[in-house]
């Protein structure tokens, strides 16, 4: 058995390698981020030990107190995993109970406790690490994760996003496919749900059956919460008063597409208090909180969707963006200076042995150390490590 182990473990290895060598000439380098910038991880230990095809498309990432960085997968199974940036590998902490879809909803508390929200079933779901790298290597018979089930946000409805407020101790998410705004107190353990943000399938095509609402959520320094919601308004849950509600300002759209129009993506500056977000059309904005006013920064790429936001060194932002049809693309946006630079594909190549590209990108977290995480979310998928300059 350990023979023919090793012989497919060589076999796979020299298949890589010589895929690798007919993939793409070495100019190909000049359109993607530069390779002293980027990393790939698989989620395990290749060429076996990973979570399987099918179910290794990353949808959520969150980084905990600790710096650790936890993700979950999408798929015939959803996984959770953890990537220690002291280890710096994936390790693979298992599947989750009645789950196939975990979207921007993996959240983690200020004790470190994770929560994760099942798209599924719609129930939130708690894990407490205890220490995943003392765990036995290997995923082809992945075990069910042990967690504790928090119950089910609203009763019908699976968990969509969710955002927390460590310093209070407050969860809060949106559901799907109703649009519910819901919170929960850690400290009680009880759901509260504070209404919709979009009421009715926008008009259009017959195959157009979703209600439209933001992907993720924002908390600003006050500990309000937003999301976008019905025509691309955005919806704000007020932490003082405990009132939610639409606001007047709406996220950028093209002309004529502010039903269909959803923030896809939410970034808060802690420095400046200012909240940056992209949407489904492909702009970037900068939403002030204080005076309520939007300002649309423009596309920074031909492409619609953005995938995620990041702050980097030096309060440059740096984004993914791209369609499912087209092939993700890296950018930055200073500040300061108004100013765009689009950094090229999201591709790595580590020539002799592999050589792997991102086409869809399914979550986006930075780092306590600046790295910035991006997660493929497709069949066979991959965790970037992506290192900004300023």
């Amino acid at each position: 058995m350990f023979a023919q182990r090793s012989l497919l473990i060589a076999f796979l290895i020299l298949s890589g390698a010589v895929a690798a060598l007919a993939q793409r000439s070495l100019d190909y380098d000049h359109v993607v981020v530069p390779q002293d910038r980027i990393d790939a991880r698989a989620p395990g230990y290749p060429p076996l030990d990973v979570i399987p095809d099918g179910e290794s498309g990353i949808t959520s990432l969150a980084v905990a107190p600790d710096g650790d960085l936890y993700g979950a997968t999408s798929g015939a199974r959803s996984h959770l995993f953890v990537l220690s940036p002291i280890h710096g590998f994936v390790q693979p902490i298992g599947y989750l109970p009645d789950t196939k879809s975990v979207t921007h909803a993996v959240v983690i508390s200020a004790e470190g406790d994770v929560y994760i929200g099942s798209g599924t079933s719609g129930h939130l779901l708690k894990y407490t690490p205890s220490n995943p790298y003392h765990q036995e290597i290997g995923t082809q018979d992945a075990k069910l994760v042990s967690v504790k089930d928090l119950g089910q946000a609203v009763e019908g409805q699976g968990i969509f996003t969710l955002e927390i407020d460590r310093d209070a101790g407050v969860i809060y998410g949106l559901t799907t496919p109703d649009t519910h705004f819901f919170s929960f107190s850690i400290s009680t353990g009880k759901f509260s749900d504070w209404g919709v943000v979009c009421p009715k399938v926008p008009e259009g095509e017959k195959f157009e059956k979703d209600k439209i609402m933001s992907r993720m959520l924002a908390l600003d320094s006050k500990g309000n919460v937003y999301a976008s919601g019905e025509d691309g308004y955005l919806f704000r849950f007020d932490k003082v008063e405990q009132k939610f509600g639409k606001l007047k300002v709406q996220a950028p759209a093209i002309p004529g597409r502010e039903p269909w129009t959803r923030v896809d993506a939410f970034m808060a500056d802690a420095v400046s208090g200012l909240i940056y977000g992209g949407t489904s059309d492909g702009y970037l904005f900068q939403f002030d909180p204080a005076g309520q006013t939007i300002v649309n920064l423009g596309k920074p790429l031909i492409q619609y969707d953005i995938a995620g936001l990041a702050l980097g060194p030096g309060g440059k932002i740096y984004g993914v963006g791209g369609t499912a049809q087209g092939m993700a693309r890296l950018f930055s946006y200073r500040p300061a200076t108004g100013a765009y630079e689009e950094l090229g594909f999201v591709d790595v190549n580590r020539r002799p042995y592999y050589t792997w590209q991102a086409y869809v990108i399914g979550a986006v977290a930075v780092g306590h150390r600046g790295t910035i995480y991006i997660g493929e979310n497709e069949r066979i998928s991959k965790l970037y490590l992506f290192y900004p300059w300023e």
